[in-house]
């Protein structure tokens, strides 16, 4: 008899291991040290801060243990858990260097995310089209949203990067040949549209429509040699047979195994491993936090970058990213991009951040009242990793998840199952 260990017991090993590769390597690393010597502090633990850690977590945990696992929501809920939450409270216990009001914003969209949950609107009324369709359309949309990168990209395509030669080259020339069509539309077919057209036409069982999805793939590949054009495809592969618990424990159980790994390593000096994941996903996004609640304190932006430029002057000579990695990290080439917390801080200070976490939690609101099979699950597990490492517009614009929501709404929303 196969054992079944509970979701709960996962979370809880995922949160303690984390917890000792924290304070046992990230805050050695050299970021973590020109953070604390710019502050005057200290990263190391605080016994104080890590009880109520603690308790914070069991209460949240609890929280999630209300949502029905086979509710999108659940998994949403989970994954911002997973890689926001979680590394909030471990960062937490850090000594004075990580702010109470910082660990309440979090918090505040936790809950806020899990309130919404509840909240169902019914879309019963909206039409839906069948998979058939909804491949014939998103076949038309990609034909005719290609041409205008033939015209500017199809002279300038270089075969020899098919075999990863002259990659740089080809990325530096494409780059100037770039405008706010193809800024706004890439991510959009190459990371959804174009992985859908792949997933409908096997589920449809037509091989030669899935073959004109790889070749789509396979050019837009071509127009600029990057090779994160396949990261849509292999991610909604990837979870498309899981059902939202299998995809959360297993989310839990590898990285637990990870972590494990992680130390094993570092104990002989090998550190990569832990710097590219776990540094990288789970803390560098807090150690941002962090940076932009201290510099923007007080001197908010009033979204003088983007949406309210016409109307409010930007009164920084390069942008904020460039800015904060100057400032904090040493590095003035270092874009040193903010996620969805302290892009409303540093647009609006608290009230940035509780408009942030309103928009974010309305939108999986949405997504949460339509009826998303789980193994387009994928499609939603990039647009949740992109609002923790991007700004809100950019995520809802550039990165496509506002023409999600439009494709989750009237071609995955599974009223019924029609072929």
């Amino acid at each position: 008899m196969k054992l079944r260990i509970p979701t709960s017991i996962y979370f809880i090993v995922y949160y303690f291991l984390l917890l000792g590769l924290y304070h046992y390597k990230i805050i050695t690393y050299f970021y973590w040290n020109n953070i604390a010597f710019l502050k005057e502090g200290s990263f190391d633990l605080s016994t104080d801060r890590l009880l109520l850690s603690v308790l914070i977590f069991f209460l949240n945990l609890f929280c999630i243990s209300r949502i029905k696992k086979t509710k999108f929501a659940y998994i949403v809920v989970s994954i911002f858990f997973i890689l926001l939450t979680v590394p909030s409270l471990i960062a937490f216990t850090s000594k004075e260097m990580y702010p109470e009001q910082l660990l309440l914003y979090h918090q505040f969209f936790f809950f806020a995310l899990f309130l919404f949950s509840f909240i169902k609107i019914n879309f019963s009324g909206v039409p839906v089209l069948n998979k058939k369709q909804s491949l014939y359309l998103l076949l038309l949309v990609t034909t005719v949203g290609l041409v205008p990168y033939l015209i500017v990209y199809g002279p300038h395509i270089n075969l020899k990067n098919l075999l990863l030669l002259d990659v740089y080259q080809t990325r530096m020339k494409m780059s100037g040949l770039s405008n706010p069509y193809f800024g706004y539309s890439y991510s959009l077919f190459t990371k959804i549209i174009i992985p859908l057209i792949i997933v409908f036409s096997l589920e449809l069982k037509n091989k030669v429509l899935a073959l004109v999805g790889v070749l789509y793939l396979i050019i837009f590949y071509l127009f600029g040699a990057h090779k994160t054009v396949y990261v849509g495809l292999i991610v909604v592969l990837v979870f498309y047979r899981w059902s939202y618990r299998q995809t959360v424990n297993k989310i839990l159980k590898y990285s637990g195994l990870l972590i494990v790994l992680s130390v094993l390593l570092a104990m002989v000096s090998y550190d990569y491993l832990w710097i590219l994941s776990f540094r990288r996903v789970h803390f560098l996004p807090t150690l941002l936090d962090i940076s932009y609640l201290d510099f923007f304190e007080g001197k908010p932006l009033y979204w003088s970058e983007s949406v309210l430029k016409q109307f409010f002057e930007y009164p920084y000579d390069i942008r904020h990213e460039y800015l904060i990695g100057e400032l904090y990290f040493n590095n003035d080439a270092m874009a040193a991009n903010n996620g969805l917390i302290s892009d409303g801080f540093m647009n609006l200070g608290s009230w940035g951040v509780a408009i942030n976490v309103f928009i974010v939690a309305g939108y999986f609101m949405i997504l949460n009242s339509l009826k998303i099979p789980p193994k387009y699950f994928g499609l939603y597990f990039l647009v949740i990793f992109s609002f923790l490492s991007s700004s809100l517009s950019i995520v809802l614009m550039t990165h496509g998840a506002l023409v999600l929501l439009l494709i989750s709404i009237f071609l995955l929303n599974q009223k019924r199952d029609l072929l």
